[in-house]
């Protein structure tokens, strides 16, 4: 009888939590860092600087911490930074950052990317975030806490999904999303747009119930007409509007100053702020003496 033995590639330099479990046929690179109780099913590559923190779970075949689709990435020492309890479906993979890009590609936690999601160089999603099966996002995009991308959706990048946004299944995405709405086709062959409040997505932030009432009467107000969307922004500061109202206001406004209304357009070919407070001490004073 063949005799059949499990092989692991382990890098002896990876830095690897005892309680951690690596199933087979993983190969994991010298520079990974794997939090405790994380669990690789079979068939996982980690590669890059890549570290991942506790309780997460990362299903077969998937890829993380591979250099960037992109040709400015000169080989620096970018990173990969996955939070806590994440899961990942089978076949995901999510690139380390680029050096023009800000040195980063973050993953919050208590996110879900279903099967052969795709997370390209200097991404930035924070918390509680569900991407559907297939969904592609292209670099140097943000995805706020708690937003909702459906199933084979691409997202353009520089783009900002809002906080408890949700985009429809199959959509294309070339424009920032506001927060707590729904972005969809409002008709067949029409581009997509706001068509309204993402309710799920009121009722999960946690807000008071006067707090949600002000917010869709914002959103209706708002997005009622989106021609007239900055005068609206205007007439609602005016009424001194604050919290998560003022905070929708402020992201319209970003959007509409930015280049095809995606606001992280004015960070091309610059280090975002979000890298600054994401970095380590060290990471972030040797990209200062690279920038010197």
């Amino acid at each position: 009888m063949t005799e059949l033995t499990v092989i692991r590639e382990i890098d002896p330099s990876a830095r690897v939590a005892p309680d951690a479990s690596i199933g087979p046929f993983c190969v994991i690179g010298p520079h990974v860092t794997i939090g405790p109780r994380t669990r690789l099913e079979r068939r996982v590559c980690i590669t890059g600087r890549t570290t991942i923190g506790s309780d997460n779970v990362l299903a077969e075949g998937c890829v993380l911490g591979a250099a960037p689709q992109d040709l400015k990435y000169g080989g620096g020492e970018t990173v990969l930074s996955v939070g806590h309890r994440n899961r990942f479906g089978r076949m995901v993979t999510a690139h380390i950052g680029t050096e023009a890009g800000g040195y980063l590609t973050r993953i919050g936690d208590d996110n879900e990317l279903a099967d052969g999601c795709h997370v390209a160089h200097d991404c930035y999603i924070d918390d509680g975030v569900y991407l559907g099966p297939s969904v592609m996002l292209a670099g140097h995009i943000r995805v706020q806490s708690g937003a909702v991308i459906g199933a084979l959706s691409g997202v353009h990048h520089f783009v900002t999904v809002g906080r408890y946004a949700c985009v429809a299944p199959r959509t294309p995405v070339r424009r920032d999303v506001p927060p707590y709405t729904r972005f969809s086709h409002a008709a067949p062959n029409a581009p997509p747009t706001v068509i309204g409040a993402h309710e799920p997505g009121i009722r999960r932030a946690g807000l008071s119930t006067w707090e949600q009432k002000e917010l869709r009467r914002a959103l209706g107000e708002l997005f009622d007409n989106e021609f007239a969307v900055q005068n609206k922004i205007e007439q609602l500061f005016n009424l001194g509007v604050e919290g998560e109202v003022a905070e929708l206001c402020r992201f319209c406004q970003r959007s509409l100053k930015g280049v095809y209304g995606r606001y992280r357009e004015v960070f091309r070919g610059r280090i975002p702020p979000e890298a600054r407070d994401h970095l380590t001490p060290e990471q972030w004073a040797k990209i200062q003496r690279n920038v010197s």
